[in-house]
């Protein structure tokens, strides 16, 4: 459970609005959403491990997820995107954001100067396990298996999260690509 707790809908600037969750911000904290980290140096509302997601059934409005699914082993990520099912209302919205490896890749055999992935043991310390970071990545996706992952999981009406202009993205990149799904079955019983 998060050291930090919050259920159902939360008050901002007077008004109430539905739960969103940003997991895994790190040091990316998302106004207006409960920010949740692993790590306690980070600034977030609530600290623990995920999967599980510390919410109840259908309490969830919206799960973003930019650049952490990739740290779970292939089973955590699948558990993850069944407890995003869980937590989020009928309707509810999840984005996932990952690296895309085939774009890596592609980038990568097609030698593409200038992008920093001119050598493969560049490619593997950036972005196949990011040994530049404390937290490895654990599995790769690109936009075939990640909608696969998500379809599995229950998600629907899939579209592409653009890469450079999403407002609740970092930074915009080449390299990296995401999913946002809908929620089609109520958990709350």
């Amino acid at each position: 459970m998060c050291s930090t707790g919050i259920s159902r809908g939360f008050r901002f600037r007077g008004l109430t609005k539905m739960l969103m969750v940003n997991v895994g911000c790190g040091d990316y904290h998302l106004d207006n959403y409960f920010n949740i980290d692993e790590d306690y140096s980070k600034p977030a509302e609530g600290h623990c491990h995920v999967p599980p997601l510390p919410f109840g059934a259908s309490e969830v409005g919206e799960v973003w997820a930019c650049h952490f699914i990739e740290h779970l082993t292939f089973d955590e990520g699948a558990a993850f995107l069944t407890e995003c099912q869980r937590v989020l209302i009928l309707g509810g919205c999840c984005g996932i954001v990952v690296p895309d490896t085939r774009e890596i890749m592609t980038r990568w055999l097609n030698a593409t100067p200038g992008y920093g992935v001119n050598d493969l043991d560049d490619v593997c310390a950036t972005f196949i396990y990011s040994t530049v970071q404390r937290s490895l990545h654990q599995w790769a996706y690109d936009r075939q298996t990640l909608a696969r992952a998500m379809t599995k999981a229950g998600f629907r009406d899939l579209k592409d999260i653009d890469r450079y202009n999403d407002p609740r993205l970092g930074m915009g990149a080449w390299y990296q690509f995401g999913l946002e799904g809908i929620c089609a079955v109520s958990s709350a019983g």
